[in-house]
């Protein structure tokens, strides 16, 4: 069985909307991704699961090259409104709870894995710089911070992500070795 077929076989238990298989070839990187990340979010410099504390995007991007193949997915869920801040952070925590369950089981079938997420939402507030990491096993850095041009990367694999005012949408990236 390919790790095509491995992964089909299991995916169907968590409650993942879309997913398509990747080459490590197929991702796009860019640079700007991470200037976006450093000028206009709030978290640059302020976790360990971000920018720049995670290296360079030619570092992340080092990181990635270990890994031939890969998994996009996204989880969907149902809110009031788009604009609920409430609703739609309690849909990043379930698609990051989804994320890191996955993770535990690619990990059993294939090994080593590199999850990117939304970013980490473990703990209330992150250690950094003040203290080492609580929860290093359960960490996941963003898609964007390894410059990685996600939305574009989606399009060209034919995911969705243009639904109604009333769905909210979730990428992780997965690679891995088969």
């Amino acid at each position: 069985m390919d790790y095509k077929e491995r992964i089909d076989s299991f995916l169907t238990e968590y409650p993942v909307c879309e997913y398509i298989f990747l080459e490590r070839g197929d991702l796009i990187f860019s640079e700007k991704v991470r200037f976006l990340c450093e000028t206009e979010c709030p978290r640059y410099g302020h976790s360990w699961a971000c920018p720049p504390v995670i290296g360079t995007v030619q570092e992340c991007m080092e990181r990635c090259s270990h890994f031939s193949h890969a998994l996009l997915f996204t989880t969907a869920t149902d809110v009031p409104d788009i604009a609920d801040f409430t609703g739609c952070l309690n849909a990043r925590r379930d698609h990051e709870m989804v994320s890191y369950e996955l993770t535990q089981r690619m990990k059993e079938e294939f090994g080593d894995v590199l999850t990117l997420t939304t970013g980490c939402m473990t703990c209330e507030t992150c250690a950094y710089p003040d203290g080492p990491c609580r929860h290093p096993e359960q960490r996941f850095a963003t898609i964007e911070s390894h410059g990685i041009m996600i939305m574009q990367t989606a399009e060209q694999a034919g995911l969705s992500y243009n639904f109604d005012g009333h769905t909210v949408i979730y990428f992780t990236l997965m690679l891995f070795n088969d």
